[in-house]
C-alpha cells in the first residue's frame, strides 16, 4: 500500500510539472477537462485552542480555551495543502456528512479540472470508511464530474502520509506564537509556511463562510445500496465505462470483486445533473453554558 501511494504520488508530480512547463494556467478549470491524474489526501488534524500564549508551561489552569478543528486536504505535485479551520461554534460531529461536504468545496473551488482523481485517506470508519463516501464518489462518476475516481485507505499503524507533514509546519509555528482570535489563528495556518504551501478557509458562521454542510447520507442512500463488508477492503475504483459498478480489493494484490451499488436507474447524467443537491445542515452553535464560561 504503501508503495502505491508513493507511486501515485508521482505519477501526479509528472502531470503538475508538465502543466506547469507548458505555461497552462492553474487557475480553478471546468471539471473533467483536462487529462490527467490528481491526488488527494485528506486527514483531520487534533484540535487548536485559542487563546494560546507562547510561554504558557501547559494547558491552562481549570480553563477549556475555545476549540478550532483542522480538516487538510493536499493536492500532490502542487506541493499545497488546504486546512479548513473549523470554529467550535461551527463543528458538526466529524462524520461522512462533513468530509464530503468539504471535499464537495474543495473539488468545486481547488480542483485542476481532472478526468481521473486518486483519493487516500486513513481508516477511520465514522469519517472516511463508509458507506456515504463510497456513494458520493460513485455519484460524481455517473453525472460526469471525473472519469475515474479510485479510493484506498492507509493500513492501520501505517497511516504517515503528506497532510501530517503540513500539519507538523502549523504545529510548530502554533507553538511559537500568541494567539487570541479566530482570525489571529487563520492568519497564524498561512504564515506557517514561507512559500504558502499551507492556505486556510476559513469555516465559521460569519456570512464570508463559503462552506455549506448538506445531509449528504440520507440523499445518496436513496439511489445507492451499501457495500457489505466495507471495512475489509483497502482499494475502490470507480470508472466511467461502468460507473454504477464499484470495484474493491482487499489489499492491493488481492483479486479484484466488482459490485453493483445502484438501486434503480440513476436519474441524473452530465447533460442532466440533479437540480437541487441535498439539504442544508446547520451548526447548532455555542450553548449558553458555553458561552457564558468562554
Amino acid at each position: 500500500m504503501r508503495l502505491f501511494y508513493q507511486a501515485n504520488i508521482k505519477v501526479a508530480k509528472k502531470y503538475y510539472k508538465e502543466l506547469v512547463s507548458n505555461g497552462t494556467t492553474l487557475e480553478l478549470n471546468k471539471p473533467n477537462s483536462r487529462n490527467i491524474l490528481a491526488l488527494n489526501e485528506w486527514d483531520f488534524a487534533q484540535q487548536l485552542h485559542y487563546p494560546f500564549f507562547e510561554p504558557q508551561v501547559g494547558p491552562i489552569f481549570f480553563k477549556t480555551p475555545r476549540k478550532a478543528h483542522i480538516e487538510g486536504i493536499c493536492c500532490e505535485g502542487m506541493y499545497q495543502k488546504y486546512n479548513y479551520l473549523i470554529d467550535e461554534e461551527h463543528t458538526l460531529e466529524k462524520n461522512a456528512n462533513v468530509v464530503i461536504s468539504l471535499l464537495e468545496h474543495f473539488f468545486t473551488n481547488h480542483s485542476l479540472g481532472e478526468k481521473w482523481v486518486h483519493l487516500t485517506a486513513d481508516n477511520c470508519v465514522g469519517q472516511n470508511k463508509n458507506n456515504a463516501l463510497i456513494q458520493y464518489l460513485m455519484y460524481r462518476v455517473l453525472v460526469g464530474l471525473h472519469d475515474k475516481i479510485g479510493l484506498s485507505f492507509l493500513v492501520v499503524g501505517h497511516t504517515k502520509f503528506s497532510p501530517d507533514a503540513y500539519f507538523g509546519l502549523i504545529k510548530r509555528y502554533y507553538r511559537r506564537s500568541q494567539v487570541y482570535t479566530y482570525e489571529q489563528l487563520a492568519h497564524l495556518i498561512e504564515s506557517s509556511s514561507k512559500n504558502g504551501h499551507n492556505v486556510c478557509i476559513r469555516v465559521s458562521q460569519n456570512k464570508t463562510s463559503s462552506v455549506i454542510y448538506r445531509d449528504w447520507s440520507s440523499w445518496l442512500s436513496q439511489y445507492f445500496e451499501t457495500l457489505k463488508g466495507i471495512t475489509n477492503y483497502q482499494n475502490e475504483v470507480i470508472e466511467q465505462k461502468n460507473p454504477s459498478i464499484i470495484i474493491v480489493k482487499e489489499h492491493k494484490d488481492s483479486k479484484e470483486l466488482r459490485i453493483n451499488l445502484t438501486k434503480k436507474k440513476f436519474p441524473f447524467t452530465k447533460l442532466k445533473p440533479p437540480k437541487r443537491l441535498p439539504k442544508q445542515i446547520f451548526p447548532k452553535g455555542l450553548s449558553l453554558e458555553r458561552q457564558w464560561y468562554l
